[in-house]
């Protein structure tokens, strides 16, 4: 354990740095409040400005009105406002669940016949969480063409009835079917279904405090793999390792410094927003820490990885800082995640602040600590890989220049 005073050094040097000081903690701090005021009207839940949208359609029916709510009422009738896309109902739902499209229905497969024979249909009608104004306009479609045709249809088999039996009196068969009538006028035709209900939207601020976090901690992890190959440019790597400090143990020193450094500023940030700006990381305060802890651990060993190839502290400055921000733009922090399509979202991924960030929003939005616990397990794995391949890498290295 002879690495500990190595890490306590490179923390009492960021302490008293105040540019780092005022990099770590006060730019993230004052990005989040820019960007969040910024974009604050973009990323509202009360903004119902209507555009064409996509409306997924399954349909099941066998009949001829399904078809004819698709294609001649959503299709033809509202061209302006709906495009329609027929899709399976798996791959509809898992579109939904990806916010590729926004609203979707179900027809039934007797949709026509228990339309037509005066008993209740239903259209599934499922949506994203918080779908606006969009849902309402379905709802609304689907309730009026299903009203109007069980209006049509009971009063088809009424004036049908009177005219077989003329002799009769009219009035009482009127009476005997009108209350048919408007009882299936005012059957409730639609079953909404909302995806995950629970999930709560993000806002701006929440949005841009986690993809500001996750962006300056890759920054620390930066500053932090550049000192450690200036150190050894200015030959206080083999001072070090004169006063008997082995080659693991100052590798271990570093990082463990370079970790608390980042735990520490990912603390400060997620605090800092939660009491400046009332950001909400979520419910579930194990997933914070843990997909911090295991988001650090990944960055840091994506920087040892890196730092691997390159020798010079120059060298690495610029890729670490070119690297930063072609991550920073691929895994959501210049610009929402919700913007790109869903197999760019899918393959962020595998870089650690894109899962991270997702990470975050997940737990934002209310989903709970088994939910995320997947993506915290393959953050940790990303990071022991990285960390094993450069090792090996440094390892192999230090072999060659000692052979």
């Amino acid at each position: 354990m002879g690495f500990w005073w190595l890490a306590v050094k490179d923390l009492l040097l960021v302490g008293r740095d105040k540019k780092a000081f005022l990099t770590l903690i006060m730019m993230p701090l004052l990005l989040i409040s820019i960007l969040g005021a910024a974009f604050g009207n973009l990323m509202s839940d009360e903004d119902v400005t209507i555009e064409k949208f996509t409306l997924g359609v399954v349909n099941l029916d066998e009949g001829q009105l399904g078809k004819v709510l698709a294609d001649d009422v959503f299709a033809k009738g509202l061209s302006k406002q709906v495009r329609i896309k027929y899709l399976e109902k798996d791959k509809m739902i898992e579109q939904i669940k990806n916010h590729k499209i926004s609203v979707g229905m179900v027809i039934d497969s007797n949709f026509t016949d228990t339309l037509m024979s005066g008993q209740q249909s239903k259209v599934n009608l499922i949506t994203i969480p918080n779908p606006g104004i969009k849902a309402t306009i379905v709802e609304s479609v689907i309730n009026q063409f299903t009203q109007t045709v069980a209006f049509q249809t009971e009063a088809g088999k009424l004036a049908q009835s009177v005219q077989s039996q003329a002799g009769t009196t009219p009035n009482g068969n009127q009476n005997k079917n009108q209350p048919n009538a408007e009882e299936q006028i005012n059957k409730s035709f639609i079953h909404e279904q909302s995806i995950s209900a629970d999930v709560k939207p993000v806002g701006s601020f929440q949005y841009y405090a986690a993809a500001m976090g996750v962006m300056f901690l890759l920054m620390t992890v930066v500053q932090g793999v550049s000192a450690m190959i200036l150190e050894k440019e200015q030959e206080v790597y083999k001072r070090l390792l004169v006063s008997k400090l082995s080659y693991s143990n100052y590798l271990a020193g570093k990082m463990v410094g370079l970790i608390i450094v980042c735990l520490v500023q990912a603390t400060i940030i997620i605090i800092g927003t939660k009491l400046i700006y009332g950001v909400d990381w979520g419910d579930s305060i194990a997933g914070i820490m843990l997909m911090t802890f295991s988001f650090v651990i990944s960055a840091c060993g994506l920087g040892v990885l890196v730092g691997s190839f390159i020798k010079k502290e120059k060298a690495f400055n610029v890729a670490g800082s070119l690297g930063t921000q072609i991550m920073a733009a691929l895994g959501g922090s210049m610009v929402p995640i919700y913007v790109f399509p869903d197999w760019v979202a899918t393959v962020t991924k595998i870089l650690p602040n894109g899962l991270a960030l997702q990470t975050y929003l997940d737990l934002m939005s209310g989903s709970s600590f088994l939910e995320v616990l997947p993506s915290i397990a393959l953050s940790f794995g990303l990071g022991f890989i990285f960390f094993a391949i450069g090792l090996i890498r440094l390892s192999t290295e230090r072999r060659g220049s000692y052979a």
